[in-house]
């Protein structure tokens, strides 16, 4: 999946300014003395040759920010200094519990426990093997060295049954077993993710049965005894530093270098075509070394600015697809599949490279309550979620708090996300109403509690899993979070003023009135309601 952090909401009006006619303005113009604007004066051959490596560069970097990620994802994890940190190519790794306190990963996933491989095609097809999972929902997405999802296996697509599936490299022309399903890789190298359900940690034995029953053979080795790989280190490789780090601190000789050898083996999608001529007018031409060097100084002057300016631009762009509602946070733009949307998908393998397709797995999070206050710990809020109105997902939906650094908080029910699959409490009418709060509620409330940190920003993620055309349409919406507010402490009331008497004859002496109790509001005004607590 994209990362999440907390963000705040934002709103800005803007007016609608009137348009006017270009051929008024321009008699305008003239009627007032003004010159007609000349042409721009035609650019020197170097400047020329300046501003299209520029624009070539800033494009570039955009398009190759992926690849040059993924390749360095991949690296690092298939390195032997790894240890259980990584495995080798065409091995899985496999996260065997779910996330908790002390011992989990940024915004980890308490629904699933992962699995994660990286297919080497460069020998030939490999034959990737699923056990029956008779059921149980898993998700395993293939992903190419453009950060782009190509397939998908497990229940939503291909089922839950046992199977062989042969995944091919590009150009393959060779022949496959008998009845053998063959998926066409884009690229030399695959990212395998796999999730799949686990309720609790009573279902460990069985998931964990379940992952180590996902391999990767060789094609070549298909049927023959299993035969240990050779792995190579690579002593060049950078392991301290994070990838996103390394990607933005190359200098533009090495970053369009290492790009083009890159794009030697990881072959461009058919559409690529138009980024593809105007690199090739700076050198960057498929299938060939890239040489900096080589290129006259203003080509060298305009990579350099380029790729600066796409860098400004990638800052400037990132979050900017996020839409809001009921202080939720949602991507709208496209996740997965990109196209021709180099920017979408640069940003998208900036922030969380290898993310899947919002089919299979669909994301929001709770960033600020119904006033647009941000989410704190030493508060209670409410989700009312009205009859029929629960979140739409065909396999489950849940929802699970994080603190401010993404990380699940301990509580003493040990509960870190709340779903469909816990004996909920439903009102009389249907509705179901979640509470998010460190306090326990009242024990007749607690089975709809998810507990949060004590203190500081809180967090909270909506996944549904295979969600419906409401969802994925944007035509539902989670409810807003309602904090719960202290009723208003009982104002006294003013005694009443003493009745006014004629001098010229004395009024009657009225009965001794008894005063009102201290705080008992006058005859006639509404007595204050506390206000109901929610269970």
């Amino acid at each position: 999946m994209r990362r999440f952090a907390p963000l705040a909401l934002s709103l800005s009006l803007s007016a609608r300014s009137c348009v006017v006619p270009p051929l008024v303005l321009s008699l305008t113009a003239l009627a007032l003395g003004a010159t007609p604007a000349l042409a721009a004066p035609a650019l020197s051959p170097a400047a020329a040759a300046t501003e299209a490596a520029h624009d070539a560069a800033m494009e570039g970097y955009l398009y190759f920010y992926p690849l040059v990620t993924m390749d360095l994802t991949r690296r690092q994890f298939t390195h032997p200094s790894q240890g259980a940190q990584g495995a080798p190519a065409n091995t899985f790794l496999h996260q065997r519990a779910l996330p908790r306190p002390g011992a989990a990963t940024p915004w980890a996933n308490p629904d699933m426990l992962r699995s994660t491989a990286w297919l080497d095609l460069t020998a030939g097809p490999v034959v990737l093997s699923a056990p029956d999972s008779h059921g149980r929902l898993y998700t395993l997405t293939l992903l190419d060295m453009w950060n782009e999802a190509f397939a998908t296996l497990g229940k939503r697509s291909t089922g839950t049954a046992r199977g062989n599936t042969a995944i091919v490299p590009p150009g393959w022309t060779g022949t496959l077993p008998s009845g053998m399903p063959r998926i066409d890789a884009p690229t030399a190298y695959v990212w395998a993710k796999n999730l799949i359900q686990a309720d609790s940690p009573a279902d460990y034995p069985a998931v964990n049965a379940l992952q180590d029953g996902f391999t990767v053979t060789p094609l070549a080795q298909w049927n023959l005894p299993p035969q240990s790989q050779r792995v190579k280190a690579d002593p060049s490789l950078d392991l301290k530093i994070s990838v996103r780090e390394q990607v933005e601190s190359m200098p533009t000789d090495a970053f369009f270098t290492y790009a083009a050898e890159l794009l030697r083996k990881n072959p461009p999608h058919a559409t690529d075509q138009p980024v593809l001529a105007k690199l090739r007018r700076v050198g960057l031409i498929p299938g060939r070394p890239f040489d900096f060097d080589k290129q006259d100084h203003p080509v060298k002057q305009g990579l350099r600015r380029g790729l600066r300016a796409a860098r400004d631009r990638m800052q400037a762009a990132a979050g900017i697809t996020l839409g809001g509602v009921n202080g939720w946070q949602r991507e709208t733009a496209s996740a997965g599949v990109y196209g021709n949307a180099y920017l979408r998908r640069a940003l998208s393998a900036q922030a969380q490279p290898g993310a899947g397709l919002p089919e299979d797995l669909a994301v929001l999070l709770l960033a600020a309550d119904s006033q647009g206050r941000p989410l704190e710990g030493a508060h209670r809020y409410t989700l009312h979620f009205a009859s029929g109105q629960l979140p739409p997902a065909r396999a489950m939906w849940s929802l699970a708090a994080y603190d401010s650094q993404g990380m699940p908080v301990a509580n003493p029910l040990d509960r870190y996300a709340l779903g469909d699959r816990d004996p909920l409490q439903y009102n009389a009418d249907g509705s179901l109403d979640v509470i998010i709060s460190h306090a326990a509620p009242e024990p007749g409330a607690q089975a709809n509690w998810l507990p949060v940190a004590a203190t500081g920003p809180v967090t909270v993620l909506l996944r549904a899993y295979a969600p419906a055309a409401a969802l994925l349409d944007g035509l539902w919406t989670p409810p807003a979070a309602v904090r719960d507010e202290p009723a208003p402490e009982p104002q006294p009331q003013a005694e009443p003023a003493p009745a006014a008497t004629s001098a010229a004859s004395p009024a009657p002496a009225a009965p001794a009135a008894t005063a009102p109790a201290a705080g008992t509001p006058p005859a006639g005004t509404p007595r204050a309601t506390p206000a109901a607590k929610k269970p």
